[in-house]
């Protein structure tokens, strides 16, 4: 082999293993920049809501004062970009829907599910809910529909989009909100999130509309 062709070849060995480095730096870096936007779109969360141990200030999302809890609360309530399913004992804070009706009125789809007796007991927002067009359900039943959780996009499959759910003791009321302990889970945990949806499907097909 004549000294320029050995020069040939070791250029073409050379420039392979660079553009095969290259490569593998950059698909390993990709990798590694997905692998971080996936984490911090995660979501996990406790809010704890325990009446006299918080600060009471001015809030963006409630023409009102209210705790940090609540605050935390309107934020992630104001996240849906889609759909949001509601599966809540009983429901009459007015912060919590206004920010429902506007997400309604926006374009995003709402379903709502609540106990029977609840449904329109002094200070219930069902009518108002109802009025807007939202849909209801609700089961006359011995048995109390007691579940306090709701679902945020968990129907989307835009890949930018975080599903997540919230769920714990809290019913979205006066008292709960600002006068009990209560407490608040947050999370985009997928196994966790699929068993909420699946329970308020099964639900939404056991129980009725409204009349």
């Amino acid at each position: 082999m004549s000294l320029q062709t050995f020069g040939k070849t070791l250029f073409l060995l050379l420039s392979f293993a660079f553009a095969t480095r290259a490569t593998y730096n950059y698909l390993t870096k990709k990798k590694e920049e997905n692998a971080k936007e996936e984490s911090d779109r995660e979501i996990h969360e406790v809010i704890m809501f325990s009446y006299g141990a918080e600060e009471i200030k001015k809030s963006k999302y409630s023409r009102c004062m209210i705790s940090n809890s609540m605050d935390r609360l309107l934020y992630y309530l104001k996240q849906p970009k889609q759909t949001l399913d509601i599966c809540m004992y009983v429901w009459t804070n007015v912060d919590v829907t206004n920010i429902i009706l506007k997400l309604h009125f926006r374009g995003v789809k709402v379903r709502v599910i609540i106990d029977a007796d609840m449904a329109f007991s002094s200070g219930s927002c069902t009518r108002r809910l109802e009025k807007q067009g939202i849909p209801v359900r609700w089961m006359k039943s011995s048995n109390l529909m007691h579940h306090k959780f709701c679902l945020v996009d968990t129907l989307s499959d835009n890949p930018h989009i975080t599903p997540f759910v919230m769920a714990g003791s809290l019913n979205w009321t006066n008292q709960a909100l600002s006068g009990n302990f209560e407490d608040c889970i947050v999370t985009s945990q997928k196994q966790l999130v699929e068993q909420y949806q699946m329970e308020f499907e099964r639900l939404w097909e056991l129980f009725k509309p409204i009349v």
